[in-house]
């Protein structure tokens, strides 16, 4: 009597064996890790709460400097300029020490999050450099000062829309039109300045915060 043995269908290689149950695990394992790997990607805090705080003073500030400016009020101008700039240090400073002790987001890619605190200091150290420097040396009229940070600004929206999400780079190439026309303007550079440079900064880092926010729920 002949033995007749038959692979099941449900054997090794059958479509129901454990050849097609690893295949399953393999491809459920693929997708947990692009979901964690989305979310971990997904949670960066950009510490925007910065660009709008900055924008704002700017939004206020460079057209009261250049109205008081149209004015010949000097005393006024400085103390505007040095005024908005103590403020604005100190309220960043007390909000950066805060989120040290307590981060706002659990698991959150602080890789993204350095490369955004590393672009901001790279241009705003550049523009402390060239406002100094290029008054002093001639090669830069005081009246253009505020050029240097139109242009800071721009490359700084722009760098961190590089590294993380495109409404910065947009504001970027936004800035940088504005102060491409207030070149051509110098007596109301101010005027075209505050609302680019500050609506510029504000609008992502608004954008951001409200991202942030709904990653905390």
């Amino acid at each position: 009597m002949t033995d007749e043995r038959h692979s099941s269908p449900d054997g090794p290689d059958g479509p129901g064996g454990s050849g097609s149950s690893s295949g399953a695990a393999a491809s459920g394992d693929l997708g947990y890790i692009r979901d964690v790997l989305a979310r971990t990607e997904a949670r960066i805090d950009p510490h925007a709460f910065h660009f709008v705080m900055w924008g704002t003073l700017v939004l206020v500030c460079y057209p009261l400097l250049n109205w008081f400016e149209l004015m010949h009020r000097p005393r006024w101008m400085l103390s505007i300029g040095v005024g908005g700039l103590v403020l604005g240090s100190v309220l960043s400073c007390v909000f950066e020490i805060r989120l040290a002790r307590c981060p706002r987001l659990s698991g959150e890619n602080t890789f993204v999050g350095r490369q955004v605190e590393q672009i901001v200091w790279l241009n705003v150290g550049m523009g402390v450099l060239f406002s100094a420097i290029g008054p002093a040396s001639g090669l830069i009229p005081h009246q253009a000062v505020q050029l240097v940070w139109g242009f800071a600004y721009a490359n700084m929206a722009y760098m961190v829309g590089v590294v993380y999400r495109i409404e910065y780079l947009v504001a970027g190439l936004a800035i940088a039109v504005g102060t491409l026309a207030a070149w051509f303007v110098p007596p109301y550079r101010g005027f075209i300045l505050g609302p680019f440079m500050g609506l510029g900064m504000i609008i992502p880092g608004v954008m951001a915060e409200r991202r942030v926010a709904r990653l905390r729920e």
